[in-house]
């Protein structure tokens, strides 16, 4: 018995010295890095600290493996008009003003999209100051961007608008993408506003070759004086930035990984600067003709280096108007914490929309219930 209570003691020594040793080894990684600047040293620690909030992260996230579209998804699609009697949109980006912007609190640009149909795929300003209802600016006239004049459906056609507040300037930038596949080429364009209403010319901001470059879902912001763009070129996320929005650094890859499935290939994001740090939502598919069936994700990093693994925030409903899938979609964070996330979706019958969906936690979104 003496000997039983003896083995058991010294059973919680080595325990307890075992935690001190890695306590120590913690410590001194730590006090390693602040006096030696050795970033490999750091960096692994990090790693490791990560690797522990990812792990995390992931068992809090697996509480909502029982999707309810009820609940997190909209009801129905917001009541999006154009001004030319086109309802069905997508690919929006939203900035929120909190004292207001020309009179209004939310600016939106989208494309019209009816059926797919990319010949209405030009870049649209909305406005609104309830996120409800949405209204065309007075004196504007949609869309801000003509139909390419050499347009050829599924060949040379315009896509992927995103706007931009220029703090320094106090005024609206409005980027979009133009596709030309007979030349292969690839071009974002960039038009400036003081009031959202009326747009200088166009220029050009990058050029491309489809097979090089490509600059799929560019999203950018303007912080301290720095354009910072992301974009998607053959499933990777690449990141760039410029002090004057024309000369662009050289692009750094940024690993995106998925909880669900490691084979998911990242299409189109946006990216928002917050307390956390850089915040981003996108979708992905599996293969390329499941493009259309797929749901939104949502990762987060402090450094815009290591992203933590991306979890599903919003899936596509059985029954409602987002039944087939869901596409670019753009969020915003108050100064409450409150996330508003509008987010595309497709019916099994090809009509677009955007959906409305907010919280404080970006996890367990709640749907508009707007009718």
């Amino acid at each position: 018995m003496k000997n039983d209570v003896v083995l058991r003691y010294k059973r919680i020594i080595i325990v307890l010295i075992i935690v001190i040793v890695c306590l120590c080894s913690c410590f001194g990684i730590i006090l390693y890095k602040h006096i030696s600047n050795d970033e490999d040293v750091y960096d692994m620690f990090n790693n490791l600290i990560n690797r522990r909030n990812n792990n995390i992260n992931k068992m809090l996230f697996d509480s909502n493996i029982s999707y309810d579209e009820k609940v997190h998804n909209s009801l129905k699609p917001l009541h999006i008009d154009d001004g030319n009697g086109v309802i069905q949109g997508t690919h929006p980006k939203v900035l929120y003003f909190k004292d207001g912007f020309n009179g209004y609190k939310y600016y939106m640009v989208y494309t019209p999209y009816p059926y797919g149909n990319d010949k209405y795929e030009n870049p649209s300003i909305v406005v609104s100051n309830d996120m409800i209802n949405w209204s065309v600016p007075e004196g504007l006239k949609n869309p801000i961007v003509n139909i390419p004049s050499n347009y050829k459906r599924g060949k040379v056609y315009n896509s992927d608008p995103h706007l931009v507040y220029n703090s320094d300037l106090n005024i609206l930038e409005c980027y979009y993408r133009f596709v030309d596949d007979t030349k292969n080429i690839v071009i974002i364009y960039r038009l400036k506003s003081k009031d959202g209403v009326n747009w200088n010319k166009k220029e050009e901001i990058l050029k491309g070759n489809r097979f090089k470059e490509d600059y799929l879902s560019p999203s950018i912001i303007y912080d301290n004086g720095i354009y910072k763009m992301w974009y998607v070129f053959k499933n990777k996320v690449y990141y760039i930035e410029s002090n004057d929005g024309v000369n662009y650094s050289n692009p750094r890859v940024i690993d995106i990984k998925y909880y669900a499935q490691d084979k998911l290939k990242t299409w189109h994001i946006d990216v928002i600067k917050s307390d956390l740090g850089y915040e981003m939502i996108m979708v992905a598919y599996n293969d390329w003709k499941s493009r259309k069936v797929m749901s939104l994700y949502y990762t987060v990093s402090s450094d815009n280096k290591n992203y933590m693994n991306s979890v599903s925030i919003i899936r596509p409903s059985n029954v409602s108007w987002d039944n087939r899938g869901l596409y670019r979609s753009s969020f915003i964070k108050d100064e409450n914490g409150i996330y508003y996330v509008f987010y595309s979706g497709i019916s099994r019958k090809a009509v677009r929309g955007i959906g409305l969906s907010y919280g404080s936690n970006i996890n367990n979104l709640i749907g508009s219930k707007t009718k």
